[in-house]
């Protein structure tokens, strides 16, 4: 179960962790020219990405987002927009829902390894360890590739198993949703998260390792 439950838990505590990072934002906007092709600065941009950021957390059902175009504020996204974004909420919020149980879920497996094996805790730990990598790091190589291969395939292929309805299919020429966030910009977040996982097995490898020579 541990060994199932980590990369679960890495991936998408990676994923919330992302969704919620100025620093990719700043880069999304530089690295796909974004500016230029909405005609809004970074700093109406960033105002963007924060209350969508808020909308994820918050209570709300509909998302208004509203920046400066000039000396107006306008409500940048139109109906269907706004309808997909409520789907994308209800994908994140289940998201952090399963963070939070398969967290909760590590972390009593762990206690009750404690209390029941004690010694033998380090050796199981790192048993299940390596299974849970070289499964994990099976699953990164073959979804790495296809994305590498032909991301618009695999971004397509989520989208239909993720939503029940098309109002994802939006048009890139005038759709702010999508001209602010565009395919590359998911590719690139996308990766981030293959290799924040991969960086966080490998710590927990390694202070697997320490537990182990100080119990041996």
């Amino acid at each position: 179960m541990f060994a199932i439950l980590l990369p679960l838990f890495l991936i998408l505590f990676n994923v919330t962790y992302i969704t919620h990072s100025e620093w990719l934002y700043s880069y999304g906007w530089w690295r796909n020219d974004i500016e230029n092709r909405t005609g809004l600065p970074a700093s109406e941009l960033n105002r963007g990405a924060n209350q969508i950021k808020e909308y994820f957390l918050d209570d709300s059902e509909r998302l208004d987002l509203r920046v400066n175009f000039g000396n107006t504020e306008v409500s940048l996204y139109n109906e269907r927009e706004i309808l997909h974004m409520i789907d994308v909420k209800a994908l994140m919020k289940g998201v952090f829902s399963i963070v939070v149980w398969s967290g909760l879920a590590i972390l009593l497996l762990i206690a009750a390894g404690a209390l029941l094996l004690w010694q033998g805790l380090p050796d199981l730990l790192a048993r299940s360890l390596r299974w849970s990598a070289i499964g994990t790091g099976a699953f990164l190589l073959v979804f790495g590739i296809a994305s590498l291969i032909n991301f618009g395939w695999v971004f397509t292929q989520f989208h239909f198993l993720s939503f029940a309805n098309d109002l994802w299919l939006l048009d890139p020429r005038t759709d702010y949703l999508v001209i602010m966030f565009p395919q590359q910009f998911f590719f690139e977040a996308t990766l981030f998260i293959g290799a924040l996982t991969i960086i966080d097995f490998a710590l927990i490898v390694g202070i697997t390792r320490l537990l182990r020579r100080r119990f041996s």
